[in-house]
């Protein structure tokens, strides 16, 4: 949402991304927010984090920002992953595509793959599995970012 050519306000984003039958809350619209501006995943953990400090006026409560996250899976504007190096689940917005990550092992970082390398196999998978209806997948690579292959080196 927020790579459009044109850019739009956020008050337009949300009013054009609400999903119908979501009441649209304060507390929504801020972990809505939260999501929107993030440049990767994050837990429930990081988004209640990320409210607490940016709303000095405002105070959530995790199972607040916990329920909110759960409405918006149901509703579909969220994508919820479990990655195998992390303890929580992460949430991204949907945004028409999906996504896979790369992972640092040491500081957890996520770098954003441009491609889905699963795509190009995807012909090899029918072969492979004529039995099976394949609805999603989910990619993981792990490695050290740049940063924490410099300090293993030394």
């Amino acid at each position: 949402m927020s790579n459009k050519i044109h850019a739009c306000s956020f008050d337009e984003v949300i009013e054009k991304n609400w999903p119908q039958g979501v009441k649209k809350t304060r507390q929504r619209v801020d972990v809505y927010r939260v999501l929107y501006e993030a440049r990767t995943p994050l837990s429930a953990a990081e988004i209640y984090s990320a409210l607490s400090s940016n709303s000095a006026k405002e105070t959530y409560a995790f199972s607040t920002v916990y329920r909110n996250l759960l409405a918006f899976e149901k509703a579909g504007i969220v994508v919820k992953n479990v990655l195998s190096t992390e303890d929580n689940a992460l949430y991204e917005l949907k945004q028409g595509t999906h996504k896979h990550y790369a992972v640092c092992l040491m500081c957890h970082t996520k770098i954003p793959i441009k491609t889905c390398p699963l795509h190009e196999i995807s012909h090899d998978l029918v072969k492979a599995l004529p039995d099976f209806e394949v609805t999603g997948h989910q990619l993981e690579i792990y490695g050290y970012c740049k940063e924490c292959k410099k300090t293993l080196s030394h």
